[in-house]
């Protein structure tokens, strides 16, 4: 008898879970829509993800989409290529051919530009292989989208460019 319980439990649970991922999945796809991609609150920063709806603390924004590559061909571009998210020692998504995937226009409030009163509101979570973009406090229609890169990006993109201005005076630029 009671292992029918346990089977009729663990039956509820796995269709509680599938429901779950279903009305994540259809939030996800909703917000989507109600992204725009305009130019950023930071300074040099180009392009910014904004929404045009609150979102509230502890949802699911976006996906971030791109190609799922092995990260050893993509490693000579870490840093030149800013669209590349490493999921592990193995694989990184390249959405830098992917200009329609949004996630890929969030910016981080902690760059080597900042703007003032600016903050990140959202963080990167990784699940397999799949990395989404989830809000870490309230975000209000219209507030720019911002998540952190880490310093390991922010120390490389540094070194780049002090190598290439040692680069340019060399050359007498």
């Amino acid at each position: 008898m009671a292992d029918k319980s346990l089977s009729i439990y663990k039956r509820t649970s796995m269709f509680a879970d599938f429901l779950f991922f279903c009305k994540k999945n259809l939030i996800m796809a909703w917000l989507e829509k109600n992204l725009i991609i305009k130019k950023s609150g930071l300074p040099a920063a180009g392009k910014g993800l904004f929404t045009k709806v609150d979102i509230p603390k502890g949802t699911r924004i976006v996906e971030y989409k791109g190609r799922l590559q092995p990260w050893k061909e993509l490693k000579k571009e870490d840093g030149h290529n800013a669209y590349i998210f490493r999921i592990n020692n193995r694989i990184a998504i390249n959405a830098l051919p992917y200009t329609k995937a949004k996630g890929r226009y969030a910016n981080d409030a902690k760059g080597l530009t900042r703007g003032s009163g600016l903050r990140n509101n959202s963080e990167y979570n990784v699940e397999g292989s799949k990395c989404y973009i989830d809000s870490t406090r309230k975000i209000l229609k219209g507030e720019e989208i911002f998540v952190e890169y880490g310093t390991e990006f922010w120390n490389l993109i540094r070194k780049i460019q002090s190598t290439k201005t040692v680069k340019e005076k060399r050359k007498g630029k």
